[in-house]
């Protein structure tokens, strides 16, 4: 039987070579410029067509890859530009899942850029945290998608355990021990890399089960059901994972092969129209090519001949043949289109079906076929890089900008062309900062938030003095600040602590949007959390919050929260109009004003009220501040909304108070019930 198989397998491969020789026949040779046109094209359409999605996603991951690719094949430094944009926003950081591969697929654009300027460490040290961590903590138990783990606190995913994850995780550890010179990071990766190859790896097809719940599982047929994404991803990562694999280390005969014994399935499953089906094994399952999987083989395809690993003359006619199928997927305006959507196992897509990883890997496939026709560039990566370092640094378009800044405790900050806030992360975990939201004055228009924490953590530059763009003159402490939110329990205020995690969103330039996650203390052994979206637009004073409470992982109604609006010092003006829907603070700092407040949907108030609450207080003392709250309740799906922001003098756009609350009562400044957000944030 296995011998029968592997004879069919094998008169595949050669129908499929014949075909694909006798097609190439009809067909023009592949032009170099025209490929370079399609990348530029649909690199700089998804670029214009943004994707709601957190910075650090694993579906986003891939179009780094493509990006920084695109612009190293074709010496375009917009897209690696556009690529430290992301990477700056997201801090140099994976996404905070500690174990989960998806959550680490981001490091390897954010490493390849570091290993071309070593001089930006902090590119290169927020994922070297992460993976000493785990691999001074490694999971030991064999775990499997059919089974619940042993172990209490561990997910079935805190392993390689699902075949997409070998495209995510391995090619950066191979990359931190180029940045490092560590081993330790190849033997990890060696270990993981073989244990998910034992538990999935079908010897007999050559390809990889999904996961371990997909084992021996058919498709209609009664052909074996191979996932043609999933293992398009484990076939790109193999090339990954090589180009930065010693040539002498010792597993890596085991990749090549591993890499080779693919190849002849893949091409084996190729289709007529040079694409290859959701299933790869039934292409009558669901019919019609599929962008992302195809994709991603041709990407492997050509990068095995462009390195050595596999014969051209045997190979380069599935890579034209691949390429012209996905030709046929992209629109004229660059959308990649007939990506199938997000999920782990075939399913059904059409024309207009895009993604991110779909347009990743379509850029990834055909820069490394521009590499093939010779039509690369010969200016260096590093020089590239260095062009879009200083056009990222020159650039100062207003715009609303958010990002993580692990390097100064785990701060979050953002802002837009009118004012500036920020809140404090796990690192200030111990001190007296807790949930409160800072803000910062600006006079300028353009992006301050880069330049200042650069200036005081590397330039001993204070942000806290006035160096002609504005500064940081508002003390939070524990308070509320500027709209921070509590718990308002038998008529005290419960805080929760700095953030537990937090995600900066991809945006347009004229919004910045990012989600976090708060834990209260327990009430009644009933754990409570907040997850908070915050929006801030171009030419705007104030954030527009959705918050969302649960208890015990669930949506809860009527339970009453807290917004707060802090005073400085004693003599400042509250004025607080429930019937209006707003509330204001009124003061002076350093001879300017400063108005702070909020905006509240009038039918989701409770009450206003002046409220003088204990604070730890920076030097360890406590001490009353007084503060104008808004008691609301959560509505039958947990949420809140509200805005809150502020107005300074200095700034020029707030004359005096008058003007002030005029802004804050002007219908156009109301809060505004969000609509329900569809997809995911934020998963646990």
């Amino acid at each position: 039987m296995k011998r029968l198989r592997q004879w069919a397998r094998a008169v595949s491969l050669c129908l499929a070579m014949a075909a694909s020789l006798a097609a190439q026949a009809k067909e023009p040779a592949l032009a170099a410029a025209q490929v370079r046109t399609a990348l530029l094209r649909s690199a700089d359409w998804q670029l214009a067509n943004p994707r709601r999605i957190e910075t650090t996603d694993w579906i986003i991951a891939p179009l780094y890859d493509g990006l920084l690719r695109t612009a190293f094949a074709t010496d375009e430094s917009r897209f690696a530009e556009a690529v430290l944009r992301f990477g700056n926003q997201s801090g140099w950081s994976p996404r905070w899942r500690t174990y989960h591969a998806d959550d680490h697929a981001v490091g390897h654009a954010w490493l390849d850029l570091y290993l071309l300027d070593r001089t930006r460490k902090e590119r290169l040290e927020p994922l070297q945290r992460k993976f000493d961590y785990i691999l001074a903590h490694p999971v030991n138990e064999a775990l499997d998608f059919r089974n619940k783990p042993a172990t209490p606190g561990i997910s079935r995913t805190d392993r390689w355990t699902w075949c997409d994850s070998l495209y995510m995780g391995p090619p950066v550890l191979a990359k931190l021990y180029r940045a490092t010179g560590d081993r330790k990071y190849l033997d990890f990766l060696d270990r993981e890399f073989r244990y998910t190859y034992d538990s999935l790896y079908d010897p007999e097809e050559r390809l990889f089960w999904r996961d371990g719940s997909y084992i021996g599982k058919t498709a209609p047929n009664g052909r074996k059901q191979f996932w043609s994404r999933g293992n398009g991803w484990v076939y790109a990562g193999l090339g990954l994972l090589l180009e930065d694999l010693p040539a002498d280390h010792p597993t890596r005969p085991f990749y090549e092969k591993l890499f080779k014994d693919m190849t002849d399935s893949v091409v084996a499953a190729q289709q007529a129209d040079g694409l290859w089906r959701p299933n790869m094994l039934d292409a009558e399952h669901i019919r019609g090519g599929e962008q992302s999987g195809s994709a991603f083989y041709t990407f492997g395809l050509a990068w095995g001949i462009n390195h050595g690993l596999l014969p051209k003359k045997k190979y380069w006619p599935a890579v034209e043949r691949g390429w012209r199928g996905l030709m046929g997927t992209v629109k004229p305006d660059g959308l990649v289109g007939y990506v199938q959507p997000v999920g782990e196992a075939p399913d059904k897509f059409n024309e207009h079906s895009t993604q991110l990883y779909g347009t990743g890997a379509f850029l990834l496939a055909g820069s490394e076929i521009l590499r093939a026709l010779g039509g690369a560039t010969k200016t260096p990566p590093e020089k590239i890089l260095a062009a879009a370092q200083a056009a990222f640094d020159a650039d100062r378009t207003p715009r609303a900008y958010a990002r993580l800044v692990p390097e100064r405790r785990d701060d979050l900050a953002w802002e837009n062309d009118r004012v500036a806030f920020r809140i404090y992360g796990p690192a200030l975990r111990a001190s007296v900062e807790d949930s409160g939201i800072d803000a910062w004055f600006k006079k300028v228009d353009y992006p301050v938030i880069d330049k200042w924490y650069r200036g005081d953590l590397h330039d001993k530059i204070s942000y806290h003095q006035d160096h002609g763009e504005g500064y940081d003159a508002y003390g939070v402490g524990d308070t509320r600040g500027d709209g921070g939110l509590g718990l308002w329990q038998g008529g005290k205020l419960v805080t929760a602590d700095t953030y537990r995690h937090a995600d900066v969103m991809w945006t347009a330039p004229d919004v910045a949007e990012f989600v976090v996650t708060y834990d209260y203390p327990e009430i009644d052994g009933r754990k409570i959390r907040e997850k908070r979206i915050v929006r801030l637009k171009l030419g705007e004073q104030l954030n527009e919050v959705d918050a969302n409470f649960t208890v015990d992982g669930k949506p809860v109604a009527g339970l009453e929260v807290a917004v707060g609006v802090a005073t400085q010092k004693p003599g400042a003006t509250l004025t607080l109009r429930p019937k209006g829907g707003w509330m204001s603070v009124w003061e002076s700092i350093d001879g300017q004003g400063v108005g702070t407040g909020a905006t509240f949907l009038v039918g989701e108030l409770r009450e206003m009220k002046r409220a003088t609450l204990p604070s730890a207080g920076h030097d360890g003392k406590a001490k009353g501040v007084e503060q104008a709250l808004a008691i609301l309740r959560t509505d039958a799906d947990g949420r809140v909304n509200y805005r809150a922001g502020f107005g300074w003098t200095g700034a020029g756009k707030i004359a005096d108070r008058a003007a002030w609350e005029a802004y804050l009562a002007d219908p156009a400044r109301a809060s505004v019930k969000t609509p329900m957000v569809k997809r995911r944030l934020g998963e646990e």
